[in-house]
């Protein structure tokens, strides 16, 4: 069923979303691709985040004109990561999310979980090729003085994490 809009309000049974609402879930889903994170996550945190009052999934899907699969799933990764959390329960049992009401938090373990592991693997890649590279006789075509500097790139953001979990700013335990 295709989007329908009245007066620049999306329209779909007795859930009304303005289109600004819709377009801006969806750009920011889009900027939280950047993050690793999947559209739909962005899509629901930003409707979740938006609403006067906490949601459940079925408001979620009928907003958002999603599966109840995806939702299901991505309210799993949001609850895991701390971005979302559980509010309640509403009408018929229904499990009811808020957003996390610390922002810093949230970012805090988005880095912490996701981008000081993802470091760490690729030191770990580095320091393996490293040992190729001095034990192998064979030309690998790869440029020392350029694998210096990546390792120096890598070794840059992981400090750079480091001070702002030390810091205070990124908060790693709540």
């Amino acid at each position: 069923m295709p989007h329908r809009y009245h007066n620049g309000v999306l329209v779909h049974e007795n859930h009304r979303v303005p289109k600004p609402m819709a377009d801006l879930c969806a750009l920011i889903g889009d900027f939280i691709q950047y993050w690793g994170f999947k559209k739909i996550h962005g899509q629901i945190w930003t409707t979740i985040f938006l609403s006067r009052e906490p949601v459940d999934a079925t408001t979620l899907v009928k907003r958002l004109r999603v599966s109840k699969a995806l939702v299901s799933l991505a309210i799993k990764d949001l609850l895991d990561f701390e971005v979302i959390q559980v509010a309640g329960q509403g009408s018929r049992r229904k499990t009811l999310y808020q957003s996390h009401p610390d922002l810093i938090y949230v970012i805090s373990q988005v880095l912490i979980a996701r981008e000081k592991k993802l470091l760490e693997e690729i030191k770990s890649k580095q320091n393996e090729l490293n040992a190729l590279l001095k034990t192998s006789k064979e030309n690998l075509d790869i440029c020392p003085e350029k694998m210096g500097e990546l390792e120096d790139m890598v070794s840059s953001a992981h400090e750079m994490l480091q001070c702002l979990v030390s810091s205070g700013f990124i908060n790693s335990s709540k």
